[in-house]
């Protein structure tokens, strides 16, 4: 199982946006920092993937396994013009495949052991349309487990 700090965290998506032959940007932060954030960085391009920072909550089963539960958004985003609407499909459809790929990795990563995830009740939802610039896509809700044996009780 992944160990949970926050590193951890944040390149396990990093990685999944450098192996997707689709996204083209990793942007983490909160979405209050708004696109102006990712386009000031030379290599900016869509599609993106935004990584929110995480609500954490932590659990313990009083039998030595201490987990930190990260709450996560994260959102596949990308550009078309607001007079075309099926550009606009087709943004919303990219997206939704990203989302979903990242699903399917998430599911494989579960069985192999390497995170503990929650598969059911993960939500997918639209990006509010107050996004500037013609901005269109689906941020993906759900909580994942890391291991936070080695923080509490030394390695």
């Amino acid at each position: 199982m992944l160990t949970g700090d926050l590193r951890t965290f944040i390149d396990y998506f990093r990685t999944f946006c450098t192996n997707h032959p689709d996204l083209k940007f990793f942007m983490f932060g909160g979405v209050e920092k708004g696109i102006e954030a990712a386009r000031s960085f030379p290599d900016f391009d869509y599609p993106l993937l935004w990584l929110e920072e995480p609500i954490i909550n932590t659990t313990d089963n009083t039998m030595n396994h201490v987990n930190d539960k990260f709450m996560v958004g994260v959102t596949a985003l990308l550009r078309a013009p607001g007079d075309n609407l099926e550009a606009q499909i087709d943004a919303y459809t990219k997206s939704l495949q990203i989302i979903t790929d990242l699903q399917a990795k998430l599911r494989k990563d579960r069985r192999a052991g390497l995170i503990q995830v929650e598969l059911e009740g993960q939500r997918k939802l639209p990006v509010s349309q107050l996004w500037i610039d013609g901005h269109y896509g689906f941020r993906l809700e759900f909580g994942m487990d890391l291991n936070i044996n080695a923080t509490i009780y030394g390695s």
